[in-house]
């Protein structure tokens, strides 16, 4: 994972830990890096792909951990999966509370960003064993976007290093997503 992309990721996430997002430019990071605009144009074209980027970067994070995850039922892999990446936001909660915050300021970030995150979880429903095509899986693939999205939103107020605010909140949105396929499938 030591692509020029993660180490761009890394970097951004980094800056961000002490300035705020207005203040992070391409030219900023190549300076930290001591790299060429050039070379990191190659990969970033501009602050919209700084945050596609970091997404990419926690993509490549979960793709690797979950090899590790003891594989089961796709609604406890799912659960794990989304919990991994909720440690990993963690990890950089300031920087990721300062991106979040963007988005609230500015709508038009997430709009760009969305199709990013929509790709991250149907690549993690696929992680998770939870089949995506037709119309159930739609149906699932969108319930999964709602239910990390606002379990996102329980993460964001949660500030303990244990997240069990998070766990729990991510829990009872799956019980309820189970409960509601059922009732579909009937």
């Amino acid at each position: 994972m030591k692509t020029l992309q993660a180490v761009i990721a890394k970097q951004t996430l980094d800056l961000l830990k002490t300035n705020e997002w207005e203040s992070i430019s391409i030219d900023r990071i190549s300076k930290k890096l001591k790299l060429s605009k050039k070379k990191i144009s190659s990969q970033i074209k501009n602050k919209n792909d700084l945050i596609k980027n970091i997404n990419k970067y926690f993509d490549d994070f979960i793709v690797v951990k979950t090899k590790l995850i003891e594989k089961s039922t796709p609604r406890d892999m799912i659960f794990e999966i989304f919990m991994l990446r909720f440690d990993l936001l963690n990890r950089y909660r300031s920087s990721i509370i300062k991106i979040f915050k963007v988005f609230k300021k500015n709508p038009n970030y997430f709009i760009i960003f969305l199709p990013s995150l929509i790709s991250s979880i149907e690549m993690m429903a696929k992680l998770s064993n939870i089949q995506t095509k037709g119309i159930t899986g739609i149906i699932k693939l969108k319930g999964l976007i709602v239910i990390f999205f606002s379990t996102f939103l329980a993460w964001v107020k949660d500030d303990s290093y244990s997240l069990d605010k998070t766990m729990t909140v991510l829990d009872k949105y799956l019980v309820k997503a189970e409960n509601i396929l059922k009732l579909i499938k009937k």
